[in-house]
């Protein structure tokens, strides 16, 4: 009886191992995501303010361009554009545009870092700035980062990263002071059609 006891044991912990080396961890969803060397998808944002009772709302494209180009450009309610190039900020908005180093915003860079880093599948990147956490499977997953600098703490609480397979879904930020944004990702923008050129009239036929 202690020997079979001991058979099922072992071929229950082997089974376990098994299981474990088969269970997709962080390296296996960084990979993936890696791949992609370029992106497009709309994206719906909610900003959740305490001093405002309801969120505030705005949509638009969000472009990814491996390894550390990304533009966010806002549709609605008003038009303008971020754009990330080099470790270079662009702002504009109307016809005003402002370029800035990002490494003057150290307050600004935890956001940005979080987003780039997961979508160009970078781990050394995120794990350089949070301390990382893997949850589900590749089929959906998430990303839970918390600051390790003490002072961007004081400002970023925590950032979840939600997916399924190579495709970031939802970008969540809780800041310290109690506000959050959810920034939900869709489908790629639709096409645009190229405008239609008028038939010309057939010869002879009388102008107007």
């Amino acid at each position: 009886m202690p020997r079979i006891f001991a058979i099922v044991m072992c071929v229950w912990g082997c089974a376990g191992l098994a299981a474990a080396a088969a269970r997709p961890n962080l390296d296996d969803l960084m990979r993936l995501l890696a791949r992609r060397r370029h992106g497009e998808v709309t994206y719906v944002e909610k900003d959740y303010l305490a001093v405002l009772e309801r969120p505030l709302t705005s949509s638009g494209v969000l472009i990814y361009d491996a390894p550390d180009h990304l533009e966010k450009r806002t549709l609605s309610p008003k038009a303008e554009s971020v754009v990330l190039d080099h470790g270079e900020v662009t702002l504009q908005r109307g016809r005003r545009t402002v370029h800035l180093d990002l490494g003057s915003y150290p307050q600004v860079a935890p956001y940005v870092d979080a987003v780039r880093a997961t979508m160009a599948g970078d781990r050394a990147a995120l794990e350089q700035v949070f301390q990382v956490s893997f949850a589900g499977n590749l089929q959906h997953w998430r990303l839970g980062l918390v600051p390790r600098d003490e002072k961007t703490a004081r400002s970023v609480r925590r950032i979840s990263i939600e997916g399924a397979e190579g495709n970031v879904r939802s970008v969540e930020i809780d800041e310290a002071n109690g506000d959050r944004s959810v920034m939900t990702l869709g489908a790629a923008p639709p096409a645009v059609a190229p405008a239609s050129v008028p038939a010309s009239a057939p010869k002879g036929s009388p102008g107007r």
